[in-house]
């Protein structure tokens, strides 16, 4: 059977890589505190080895470029902005373009993410079966999420997450997708690693996540057509568990993260799920959902944490 997806999956939201800790200002004395910024930002620019999005490759397990930019506004109240992200897709878009906006409101320990994911696919083209002119995937796979995080700062080390996104038209579907999860992370003590440099040694934390995916039954063309008061068959979208755990190192600006990732999907459910091209011509499986070790490095900086672009020798001083 064609699959019932495009196989856009993205992640988002901004979303949904493993666990990103919020960084701890200093305290200073009230009377030199600097007021609270009204405008803010954050970006970062990345390559990882796979781009994984909830357990399934979005980029046929191949390397790929990713890029975020976020304005943020009253002290990180309210934000905006958007993600790129290299894909290598069924439907072949030129890449994945996500707009992001949303709110943070903080209770003390507790920061709440209440936002909403536009997913954006530019140029996306429906595989065509050439010999029987049967639809492969959808024409298009944009859609909108609504995301509900929480993150709460038990120990100076210990950071714990619960994540809630809600698609009311999953991948253009016409049918509901939810996904919840929870996270940890855990900044390793520097005397772990006493044979590195002090420099380096404190840059060390541990984290993962698991979750779920509810999936409901796609109505789309690429089920195949039926009579009667539905225009299209519908098909029962595998909804599956997800996890992923890794060690993450930072310095300055620059981090380095080793991750597992891992689905409980068949390589069968895996095309139902995914459109994989290679799925029409090997019998129907797909190795985009199975377990993945990937790597990622990444240059970041914020206002709140500008790190080398806060020090007099800029750029030069993460050799130091």
């Amino acid at each position: 059977m064609a699959a019932a997806v495009a196989g856009a999956f993205l992640l988002g939201a901004g979303a949904a890589q493993a666990a990103d800790l919020p960084v701890v200002p200093k305290v200073m004395p009230a009377e030199v505190k600097a007021p609270d910024p009204l405008i803010g930002f954050a970006f970062y620019s990345a390559y990882a080895t796979d781009y994984n999005f909830r357990g399934v490759s979005q980029s046929n397990l191949q390397g790929s470029y990713q890029t975020f930019f976020e304005a943020q506004f009253f002290n990180n109240f309210a934000y905006a902005g958007f993600y790129t992200w290299q894909t290598r897709l069924p439907t072949r878009p030129d890449f994945e373009f996500d707009l992001v906006a949303g709110i943070r409101p903080t209770f003390d320990k507790l920061t709440l993410d209440l936002g909403v994911i536009y997913y954006f696919y530019p140029n996306e083209q429906r595989l065509i079966n050439p010999f029987t002119g049967a639809f492969l995937t959808t024409a298009n796979t944009d859609f909108i999420e609504y995301a509900a995080k929480a993150l709460y700062q038990a120990t100076p080390e210990l950071l714990l997450g619960a994540n809630v996104f809600f698609a009311p038209n999953y991948l253009g579907q016409h049918t509901e997708g939810t996904y919840a999860s929870g996270t940890l992370a855990y900044t390793l003590p520097a005397t772990l690693f006493p044979f590195l440099p002090d420099w380096a040694s404190g840059g060390f934390t541990f984290s993962g996540e698991g979750g779920h995916y509810f999936l409901g039954a796609s109505k789309t063309s690429v089920n195949g057509f039926i009579g009667g008061r539905e225009k299209f068959a519908s098909f029962n979208l595998p909804s599956y568990n997800y996890g992923n755990v890794g060690l993450t190192w930072a310095y300055k600006n620059l981090s380095l993260d080793v991750r597992f990732h891992t689905t409980d999907l068949t390589p069968t459910q895996c095309f139902q799920l995914t459109g994989d091209f290679r799925g029409n011509i090997n019998g129907g499986t797909s190795r985009w959902c199975g377990d993945a070790f990937i790597g990622t490095i990444k240059w970041q900086g914020s206002t709140a944490s500008p790190g080398v672009y806060a020090e007099p020798g800029g750029f030069l001083n993460l050799f130091r």
